[in-house]
Order: structure tokens, then C-alpha cells, then sequence
């Protein structure tokens, strides 16, 4: 994942008026913006926030985009949704578009380029063939089991609007996370969203922090982008004093307490919060020492390799040499399409290139090769 706060930095002159927006305030922005201070606020999913709190003119396009493509996105949902309950299947949504209808005050202020849902792993068959009757494709992964628990399906409506629906049978593909909460736990629990229509239904608010803390530093590596730091921010406003202390007793438990600490200190310090329903109110001095392997995620210049064997060290033995089985040999067309290779005499020199790149890339910084 790239670092967004490295690639495409928030320049100086941008704090101020940033942190005002995020906080719910009209800010005072430069009325000439660079084009690479336009791509960092695209990037960083906070444009049609910018815009709001403006005026910012340069930011007017991509605002307008946002609420041009909103109701599509909508009906688009409320169709795979019905077409899914009608099969008895149910879906929870996930993080952008469900925190889009629930904590932003309009949903285009919320920017994703897809739609998350969370499903039992035994509608998963169901739920392609669903899709598929819709005309969605399913994206092509590498068949490993144990490290991508998720499927992704696209299609294209009448006006070229790619809609694109990542259906997760766990809560995290990595196995230090998979366990945290899981879709039987969740479904008796879950929290209807009326504005994503009558099978719409989400996380409550407590589980929805939990996740999103936990997300921004098990698939992100504890990247400072900022559109994941206002969805906990304004999450934390909505909740009550009940909620908070079930947050932070989910942490607790599901071993999470530094992870959450981390991304609660960095949303309360983008967005200008003063720290409020802190850790310290509702936990143990034991409970907030304790060790947690989820904190080897908080490391820094952490390496693929070290959050590999922080995945493996959660599995058991049998999945351990299943996942590096799956790692070292993906499906045959996996490879191909990787590669841009259709000779299938060329697999055995594909496989032998994949796995030197693949050992290689066990000693980089994550993020670094993006």
C-alpha cells in the first residue's frame, strides 16, 4: 500500500485549512492550489470534504463527481443487495459506504471506489452466482486461502460507472486480524442503514471503530491516510459513553488495544479533537501493557517478510504449510495474467521468476515497491 503521507504529503499551507474541514469547520484555502496539492487531497479522500468547507474552486470537478456518481452507486447497491436477500443471503457492509450513510453528513463526502461487504464463507457460492446473473466478473486472485479471504466483482453500468463489490467471508485477510470479529458474532448485532435501502445493514458503531482502527494497520501498514482518520473520528462523535467502553473492551479481548490506541491518537490529532474516550478510562493498567501480537503491525519500517511471519505465526502448523505451499505455487493462470504470458511452456520459468521476486521482496520496507 503506498504511504500517502510520503508519496503525496499535505504541504504546510494545507494543514491548517484541512484540519479545520475535518473538524466540521469552514476553512481559509489558498486560492491558487497546485495541481500536485489537488492529487494529494484526491488522494488522500478528502477532496469533496475540502470542497464543502470551502470555497475551493480547484476541487470544484472531483466534488461534483462524487455527487454525480452517488445515486448510481446507490442503486446499484439496493439491486445486489434485493437480488442477494431474495437468495437468502446476507450481507453486512462494510467501512466507506456504510460510515458514508451513517456518520458523514451527505454519503459524496465520503469518497471509495468500492463497496464492502461481509457474508457467511457458506454463501459464498451463492453469492457468486448472484453476481455473476448480474453481470458482475469476478477478479482473478492467487488462490491463497489463508492470506486473501475476499473476492472482488466488477461490471460497468449504462454510464461507464464502474461498480466494484470486495465480499469478505472474514473481517481481515491477514490471520492476526481474520479472527477479531466474525459475520455469526455480527449478524444478530448489526445495525440497519434505512438511507442504503431495506436489506441495508452495517456494524454498530463500537464494532465499526474496532474495524476501522484495526483495517487502516492490518491491510495499510498504519498509513496516515486521512479519509480513514476522519471515518474514526467521526465515529468516536457519534458514540456513547456506553459504546466507547464497549470499544475499548472489544479491543481488550480480541487483543487490539495498541492498534486502536494508535489510529485513535492519530484521527483525535488530524482532526483536531482534543483526546476524549481514551483507553486509559475504560482498561487496566495489565490490559493496556499486555502484549498483543497485533502490535507487530505497529513497528516501523516494518517488512513484508516480518508481517508474513506474523500471519503464519497465527495459523496452525497445517495452514502454515498451506499458505506457503499456495504462496510458492498460485494457479497456473494466476501467474500468467501476472506475468502478461499465455505460453504455457514459459510456467516453469514464471514460477522460478515469481518466487526469486518473491524472496526478494520478503526484505523491503512495505510500501516501498508501490
Amino acid at each position: 500500500m503506498v504511504d500517502f503521507v510520503t508519496t503525496l504529503p499535505i504541504s504546510e499551507r494545507l494543514t491548517g485549512p484541512l484540519r479545520a474541514a475535518l473538524a466540521g469547520e469552514k476553512g481559509q484555502w489558498p486560492s491558487d492550489l497546485t495541481d500536485g496539492e489537488v492529487a494529494a487531497l484526491v488522494q488522500h479522500g478528502v477532496a469533496p470534504l475540502a470542497y464543502a468547507s470551502g470555497p475551493v474552486p480547484a476541487l470544484r470537478g472531483e466534488a461534483l463527481r462524487a455527487a454525480a456518481a452517488e445515486p448510481l452507486r446507490l442503486r446499484d447497491l439496493g439491486e445486489v443487495l434485493e437480488a442477494l436477500a431474495s437468495r437468502g443471503v446476507t450481507a453486512l457492509i462494510l467501512k466507506g459506504t456504510a460510515l458514508a450513510y451513517d456518520v458523514y453528513a451527505e454519503p459524496e463526502h465520503r469518497p471509495r471506489g468500492d463497496t464492502d461487504l461481509l457474508i457467511a464463507k457458506d454463501d459464498l457460492e451463492t453469492t457468486r452466482s448472484v453476481l455473476a446473473e448480474l453481470g458482475y466478473d469476478e477478479r482473478m486472485t492467487s488462490g491463497d486461502e489463508h492470506g486473501v479471504r475476499q473476492a472482488a466483482f466488477t461490471r460497468a453500468d449504462a454510464f461507464g460507472i464502474e461498480h466494484v463489490y470486495d465480499v469478505h467471508w472474514s473481517i481481515a485477510n491477514s490471520a492476526v486480524f481474520a479472527d477479531a470479529l466474525s459475520f455469526e458474532e455480527l449478524r444478530p448485532i448489526a445495525r440497519s442503514l434505512p438511507r442504503l435501502g431495506p436489506h441495508a445493514a452495517g456494524l454498530p458503531h463500537a464494532y465499526a471503530l474496532l474495524h476501522a482502527c484495526m483495517h487502516r494497520i492490518a491491510h495499510h501498514q498504519d498509513s496516515q491516510r486521512l479519509i480513514w482518520l476522519v471515518d474514526i473520528a467521526l465515529l468516536r462523535e457519534r458514540m456513547t459513553w456506553d459504546e466507547h467502553a464497549r470499544f475499548w473492551r472489544l479491543a481488550a479481548e480480541r487483543g487490539m488495544v495498541a492498534v486502536c490506541r494508535r489510529s485513535v491518537e492519530a484521527a483525535d490529532a488530524w482532526t483536531k479533537r482534543q483526546p476524549h474516550h481514551t483507553a486509559e478510562e475504560f482498561l487496566t493498567a495489565e490490559e493496556l501493557t499486555r502484549k498483543e501480537a497485533s502490535s507487530a503491525f505497529l513497528k516501523d519500517e516494518i517488512t513484508y517478510g516480518a508481517v508474513l511471519r506474523a500471519d503464519l505465526g497465527a495459523l496452525s502448523w497445517r495452514a502454515r504449510l498451506t499458505r506457503l505451499w499456495q504462496l510458492a505455487f498460485p494457479p497456473a493462470a494466476f501467474v500468467q495474467q501476472r506475468f502478461g504470458v499465455q505460453n504455457r511452456l514459459a510456467l516453469p520459468w514464471l514460477y522460478v521468476r515469481r518466487g526469486v521476486r518473491g524472496v526478494a521482496r520478503l526484505f523491503r520496507r512495505v510500501g516501498s515497491d508501490q
